[in-house]
């Protein structure tokens, strides 16, 4: 009986120590953090392939080739921050296949031939005391293919990162989204000519102003008739829907007739420098200027021609 009751208090004395033990920790597993998903804004491909570039970590764009940008709206590097075991070693690597591909409407694509991860040259460091690092960045190189090959609309894909612990060995892997926007191609279409109607000389100089709305008015020496049209020149503007684009007019457009030439300047336009697509992808651009007629301005039919470029902002 003595016997026994020892047993159970030298098993009790075990159990105790056991109890008191420190058990090795857990290592630590690294994480990502991640904040955005890389965007690229719009892309409007033209008659040859191009490339895209959003540069990291400035977040600038940059295209080259026959790709051009369009609306930077939305534009997004991708953020991330990393945590793990203060004092211990990590590095970043692929945890996906790249180059990747961005699939869209209809299932074409483009692809990403380059992500950039700043602002490490190496893609390794040591945690810090606190275990978080701070931001790092996510551009990307986007080949672009011709306008045929791309159409309008939005294209996906993704692309996973994986940091590790190289103390420890450990790791885990995140995946971030791409996103690019095909716009189409902006166009101009011109519904009617600019048309400054009859205007009368004297032996004093003058000018004739035509409004982008339409309205008709002289000073100096220049005088209205009313038997021929007066009217802007009118263009239809088409292209991604609710884009801000930009205008550019020329400085001067020079009219010719046989017996001598006229020159329109400042040339005008509503809107001016910049316009904005309906929810439709359509807006009216008209375009206006100022004749300067000279004293006893030889007559004639005058004509000539100008150029008006818009692009997306």
């Amino acid at each position: 009986m003595l016997r026994s009751l020892l047993s159970q208090v030298s098993r009790l004395c075990q159990v105790a120590l056991l109890a008191g033990m420190a058990l090795p920790a857990a290592a630590q597993t690294p994480t990502i953090t991640k904040y955005t998903d890389i965007s690229l804004g719009s892309i409007v491909p033209g008659a040859s392939a191009g490339t895209v570039v959003l540069n990291s970590p400035s977040g600038t764009r940059t295209a080259t080739g026959g790709t051009s940008l369009g609306s930077s709206a939305g534009t997004s590097l991708g953020t991330l921050t990393l945590s793990g075991k203060a004092g211990n070693s990590w590095s970043v690597t692929q945890g996906s296949p790249i180059p990747f591909t961005l699939i869209g409407p209809g299932g074409a694509t483009m692809r990403v031939t380059v992500v950039d991860f700043e602002p490490s040259a190496t893609n390794s460091g040591t945690f810090p005391a606190s275990g978080t690092t701070g931001f790092f960045y996510l551009g990307v190189t986007l080949s672009v293919g011709t306008s045929a090959a791309t159409p309008a609309g939005t294209y996906t894909g993704s692309f996973s990162l994986r940091v590790t612990d190289t103390t420890s060995n450990k790791n885990s892997t995140t995946a971030f989204a791409v996103r690019a926007k095909v716009d189409p191609v902006i166009t101009l279409a011109r519904l009617t000519d600019l048309r400054f109607g009859d205007v009368f000389t004297s032996p004093a100089a003058g000018t004739v102003v035509l409004s982008p709305a339409g309205a008709r008015s002289a000073t100096g020496g220049a005088g209205l008739g009313s038997l021929s049209p007066v009217g802007p020149a009118t263009f239809t503007v088409t292209g991604a829907a609710s884009a801000v684009y930009a205008i550019t007019l020329p400085a001067s457009i020079t009219l010719n007739a046989p017996g001598g030439t006229l020159t329109v300047s400042p040339v005008t336009s509503t809107p001016s420098l910049t316009g904005l697509l309906s929810a439709t992808g359509q807006q009216t651009l008209a375009v206006g200027g100022t004749l300067n007629v000279a004293a006893n301005q030889t007559d004639g039919d005058y004509a000539g021609t100008f150029n008006v470029m818009v692009a997306y902002n």
